[in-house]
């Protein structure tokens, strides 16, 4: 009976997005909800979506096989790797679809990126670090001290940003692994991405996008979401998609905070990557990564 009443109260803790907890394996809470109340169980429809704000999206490919798909990226060759939140792995998907693991041995893998070496980046959740693996899969520890880090994603700099969900802060690494911080006073930030103006967009876990412009300055730009997710970035039309995981769907952010649904029906949406014109959706819930081809008018 005691084991099943600390179910219960690990499940309300992880759907009410309460601050990190610990589990009964040692790891924090989740970036996301392991049990979605708001969003259906994914259909997601193989047709196209004619959107009123001229995008239209077709489903081209569904990957499957992940565990709590969190973090999605591309490299130079145009092989996919995707974040096992939940299998302490990353996930490599070569161009004839197969898949291979490419980094074991993790903690909880959240954010995923690349540098323009070809070096991939990593967050670890639950480890409070970033690795940097090389092409060849050769991991090594790029810096430490954080507070839960979850979405990463390089600026024009070449620095990497990285989301404290913990302490409620957007830091900067260097190329020497030196962390800065670049805005606090968020509410549990999971993803960040940066314009070409040098502005940043940060999906706040406890709700609504801020904005931080490249001065400094911080503003929210929009609360129109369920629970924004990991999952942010930007298109080469400069068009902003964001991961809305309370409403399981992936939305556009226009640049006056007005909102548009463009996918829907993704149980637990957190994971996005925009690379091509190809937009990549990850379910946590499905355990699947969904592609789907750009067009605008």
């Amino acid at each position: 009976m005691t084991r099943i009443i600390s179910l219960l109260m690990a499940m309300l803790v992880s759907m009410t997005g309460c601050s990190d907890t610990t589990t009964e394996a040692g790891q924090s809470s989740p970036p996301v909800s392991e049990i979605e109340t708001t969003s259906p169980t994914d259909n997601v429809a193989e047709g196209q979506d004619n959107m009123e704000n001229g995008i239209t999206l077709t489903l081209k490919e569904t990957y499957e096989g992940f565990q709590s798909p969190t973090g999605i990226a591309m490299d130079n060759d145009e092989n996919l790797y995707v974040s096992n939140w939940s299998g302490s792995t990353v996930t490599k998907i070569d161009a004839d679809g197969n898949h291979s693991v490419f980094v074991d041995g993790m903690g909880s893998p959240a954010g995923l990126a690349f540098d323009q070496s070809g070096n991939l980046y990593i967050s670890d959740y639950s480890k409070d670090v970033i690795y940097k693996v090389t092409p060849d899969g050769e991991k090594i520890e790029f810096a430490k001290g954080f507070s839960t880090p979850t979405g990463i994603a390089f600026n024009q700099a070449g620095e990497l940003l990285v989301t404290n969900r913990g302490s409620d802060e957007i830091v900067k690494v260097g190329t020497s692994g030196n962390v800065e911080l670049v805005a606090d006073g968020m509410k549990m930030p999971v993803g960040v991405v940066e314009d070409l103006d040098g502005n940043l967009y940060v999906t706040n876990y406890g709700g609504g996008i801020i904005k931080v412009t490249a001065d400094g300055n911080t503003s929210t730009i929009s609360e129109e979401f369920g629970r924004p997710g990991v999952g942010i970035d930007i298109s080469n039309q400069n068009i902003i998609f964001i991961a809305d995981n309370g409403d399981g769907c992936v939305r556009t952010l226009a640049y006056d905070g007005t909102t548009d649904i463009v996918v829907d029906n993704i149980g637990g949406c957190v994971a996005v990557l925009v690379y091509a014109d190809i937009l990549y959706v990850g379910s946590w819930n499905g355990g699947a990564v969904y592609a789907y081809s750009i067009e605008t008018k």
